[in-house]
């Protein structure tokens, strides 16, 4: 992940200087943070005089160096020493440190927390493994929404988070997969409680989520986030659903993954973009700070467009440690609740030529027993970006869970083309970088920065704007291995830069397919 962060305002407090400079270092407060949240750093770079600051971080990647924050201002007191505010890194296990000149502070490991919310029907079980509700038709109920749970069964990031009282949760009821209609609104509590009181349903199955809003008060550029959805079953028949549904699911029978499997980082793959020279780019989605789906690109010379999420099961679309995060249900292992297919579609930046290029990582898959979703990365119409099929899609990636095996294409009204390509590593241990370049002449495939197949019949060739969609496709109310897709950045590139390629492996067209 490259950091490229937006200028922000900071404030150098003056304090009482002194001749002799104090021990390099560095501190902020307060200790506990999410990304975007205000911080007050303090330190010194061991060496008196007043001089002009650089907010230098290190990724902590083999290969990484120092890289300079662009839009810092700040300087030291007299004595070397600092204090400024700015907003914390939305991501973990990266250093920061201060320079001046030849002088350097210490350097501080920066553990940002991830926001979190948990849903349950007060007086009913916490919704911490996505357990679905149980209420009566047509008679009062009420929603508890927990900002700080304990989240023993996802993340130590997500525990210990802080409080933001007054902070606006929004309750919505699902109306269809990218339709969410407001229901009611309530405040975060000092406790981080909020509640939603006096709700009713009719017999049947509601699906709930709450989006926390965003926080930009006392300097804070926090962007807002939401609930895994909530399932309220209601009335006796609904119940008898479940309980069906539970059955069926506890039925098959889950396997542990083999040992090739096991989840690791790994080190960042090659990508096209840099061995084909195509920057500038067109936009960057880094997300490494605050931002919500709905924050711009961080660089690019078209910085524009938000994130849409469509979901028609368990799944959610969310920011976590500088990434965005596609995932089949709440609980991060076995178990039921793995339903429906979630998608993240790029609105507002279409084009009919050029490349695209997306870090993507597969996290979990701690079951077996079901089918495997399909984790993608395709091009869709911009004006039917939120069909889950179109007359017309570009398939950059198709990936399965324990497979090597990278798939990918193109359909149209005119046929179908399809091809793949063996990853040097599993998806599960490392970050694959795949593109796509869309030419008048040719559909080009990467992966890891290699040229893998081409497409040069015309009728493969999108004939009107295209945009980014990333995707864990189920099968509707069919249980599924879970699995996450986490995406480090996606990007766009103009496609007259740099230097187009044509694979001397020529992907075949056969009849068309449709999706």
């Amino acid at each position: 992940m490259i950091l490229v962060v937006t200028t922000f305002a900071l404030v150098t407090v003056p304090l009482t200087t002194s001749a002799e400079a104090a021990s390099p270092s560095l501190s902020v407060s307060p200790s506990t943070y999410v990304g975007g949240q205000l911080l007050t750093w303090t330190g010194s770079v061991g060496a008196p005089g007043v001089r002009d600051l650089q907010l230098q971080l290190h990724m902590g990647r083999p290969g990484d160096r120092w890289t300079t924050v662009d839009g810092f201002r700040a300087r030291t007191r007299a004595d070397g020493t600092f204090q400024f505010t700015y907003p914390a890194p939305g991501m973990f296990n990266i250093r920061y440190r201060v320079k001046a000149g030849a002088h350097v502070s210490a350097s501080k490991l920066f553990l940002a927390k991830t926001q979190e919310l948990t849903l349950r029907v007060s007086g009913q079980r916490e919704n911490n493994t996505g357990d679905p509700a149980l209420v009566a038709a047509d008679r009062p109920f009420e929603i508890t929404v927990d900002t700080t749970p304990d989240n023993i069964f996802r993340s130590p990031s997500s525990q210990g988070l802080p409080v933001f009282p007054g902070r606006r949760l929004t309750l919505q009821r699902r109306v269809d997969g990218d339709t969410w209609k407001e229901i009611a609104s309530a405040s975060v509590g000092t406790d981080g409680l909020g509640r939603f009181s006096g709700l009713t349903e009719p017999a049947g199955v509601a699906v709930f989520r709450v989006r926390e809003e965003d926080y930009r008060q006392d300097g804070n550029e926090i962007g807002w986030t939401q609930s895994f959805p909530l399932y309220v079953y209601v009335g006796p028949a609904a119940w008898a659903q479940y309980e069906q549904e539970r059955r069926a699911a506890l039925s098959t029978v889950s396997l542990p993954p083999p040992d090739s499997a096991a989840f690791g980082s790994g080190a960042p793959t090659p990508t096209a973009s840099e061995r084909y020279d195509w920057y500038p780019l067109y936009w960057d989605f880094a997300w490494e700070h605050g931002q919500s789906l709905t924050g711009g690109p961080a660089r690019g010379s078209r910085p524009r467009g938000h994130w849409v999420d469509w979901v028609d099961g368990t799944g959610r679309v969310s920011k976590q440690n500088g990434q965005l995060t596609l995932d089949s249900k709440r609980y991060y292992g076995a178990g039921i609740g793995d339903v429906g297919t979630t998608t993240a579609t790029l609105h507002g930046n279409a084009a009919t030529q050029g490349r695209w290029e997306a870090r993507m990582r597969i996290r979990g898959a701690y079951e077996t027993g079901g089918r495997d979703y399909r984790v993608q990365a395709e091009l869709v119409p911009e004006d039917a970006a939120g069909n889950q099929c179109g007359s017309r899609h570009v398939v950059i990636a198709s990936i399965s869970a324990f497979s090597r095996r990278v798939r990918f294409g193109v359909d149209s009204p005119k046929g179908s083309w399809s091809g793949s390509a063996i990853a040097s590593a599993n998806p599960l241990h490392s970050a694959y970088a795949v593109a796509v370049e869309v030419s008048k002449g040719h559909l080009t495939w990467f992966l890891d920065g290699r040229v893998v197949g081409s497409v040069t019949d015309p009728g493969a060739i999108p004939d009107r704007p295209m945009t980014l969609r990333l995707s864990l496709v189920g099968q509707g109310r069919e249980e599924m291995n879970q699995v996450s897709l986490v995406s480090d950045w996606q990007r766009g590139f103009p496609i007259d830069t740099g230097h187009q390629q044509v694979s001397g492996t020529k992907l075949k067209r056969r009849a068309a397919t449709g999706c």
